[in-house]
């Protein structure tokens, strides 16, 4: 690592509360997410094969939820949330770069789990759409519905707190774990982060959306930005 960057890095890391304690950080959202799915699985009677299409139908909406807003919040500043953009590009992408993804301590999960609370404002904002789809469709598919927007929050946070494992990890050689991570790495890079790779969970839409970094893909857009007059710097913007 460069001195630069680990000046840096060391520099962020000790803005850490010294009261912070990585184990409630990981345990009491998950518990609690677990405690809601639990619960909406509960309440499900009676289900019927079609209503089951809640599940992949609010998977696609969170899909394009993540790759929008770590595309247009988190790698943009936005009035008024300029406190998540702080902390995501300023913080996590300086502590963590595609050449250095791993934690060092328990202590770099503040640098990569989502506050506590977030789970909770996950659950609130959550709620009153699962009702609707409950009074405007069936109960089930509103019960179905919370499931499957806990159960992607889970594996959001669980999933990235996996890819910025080492290497070595026995979580980290698992084969489809070292892929997704690979694709996460490459938007470490800082050259790239701003224009690719934007699903942490599964690139679904970064496949979609054609934001999946391959070589042929930057050279193509850099041509297509060049030739409307725009630098290459300008095509990574």
């Amino acid at each position: 690592m460069s001195p630069v960057h680990e000046r840096h890095r060391q520099a962020i890391l000790a803005l850490i509360p010294s009261w912070y304690r990585p184990l409630p950080h990981l345990a009491l959202p998950s518990l609690f997410g677990l405690l809601v799915l639990v619960l909406a699985v509960t309440q499900i009677h009676a289900l019927r094969p079609i209503e089951l299409v809640a599940v992949p139908v609010t998977l696609l909406v969170a899909f394009v939820f993540e790759w929008w807003v770590h595309r247009s919040v988190l790698h943009r500043r936005v009035p008024g949330l300029g406190l998540i953009y702080d902390r995501h590009e300023l913080q996590h992408h300086v502590v963590f770069t595609d050449t250095d993804m791993a934690m060092r301590s328990p202590r770099e999960l503040q640098m990569i789990l989502m506050p506590m609370y977030s789970v909770l404002l996950i659950a609130l904002f959550n709620a009153p759409v699962a009702f609707l789809a409950a009074r405007l469709v069936t109960p089930n598919v509103g019960y179905l519905y919370l499931v499957t927007a806990m159960s992607f929050f889970l594996s959001y946070e669980w999933l990235h707190l996996a890819f910025h494992l080492p290497s070595s990890h026995p979580v980290g050689r698992l084969g489809v774990i070292a892929l997704l991570r690979e694709h996460h790495r490459r938007h470490h890079d800082p050259r790239l982060m701003r224009s690719w790779n934007f699903n942490v969970t599964v690139p679904v839409f970064d496949w979609l959306l054609r934001t999946q970094w391959t070589r042929e893909l930057e050279a193509a857009r850099s041509a297509r930005r060049i030739s409307r007059g725009r630098s290459p710097a300008e095509s990574r913007s």
